[in-house]
């Protein structure tokens, strides 16, 4: 994917204040998401976050005896790793790429720091990733 870094790509990265998504810009990386790839399993310690583009990502609840369900799938509008904001810690599900793209990651120390930074004020962007925003 050639073009330039741009936060249309992705409804939350959008959603941010102009000086919110300059700090973090530079630290954005597009990957490509291949069909089946795992982006974390249950009991991951994240490392980084993703914001879909063009890719579908599904995230399953894993039962103890392998079997899993579907919980929820996320596209252009919504991020992978939201439970970091939720106190972190390790993942409780697992996150499978189901429709090929390409996606936004960024390390989620980062990530926090950026939150840290804008919790005092009520503009801040980040808030936004706390909710679900229906688009449909």
């Amino acid at each position: 994917m050639s073009d330039p870094l741009s936060s249309w790509q992705n409804y939350l990265l959008a959603a941010l204040p102009a000086e919110e998504f300059e700090r973090i810009s530079p630290h954005l990386e597009l990957v490509q998401m291949p069909l089946g790839k795992i982006l974390y399993e249950s009991g991951d310690e994240l490392r980084y976050v993703y914001f879909p583009t063009t890719c579908i990502v599904s995230k399953l609840y894993v039962t103890k005896n392998g079997a899993s369900a579907e919980i929820a799938v996320v596209g252009n509008d919504g991020i992978i790793g939201i439970s970091i904001f939720m106190g972190g810690g390790p993942m409780p599900d697992r996150a499978v790429v189901r429709s090929a793209g390409y996606a936004y990651r960024l390390r989620t120390h980062l990530l926090m720091q950026e939150f840290d930074r804008s919790k005092g004020r009520r503009s801040g962007g980040y808030t936004v990733y706390c909710c679900a925003i229906p688009r449909r």
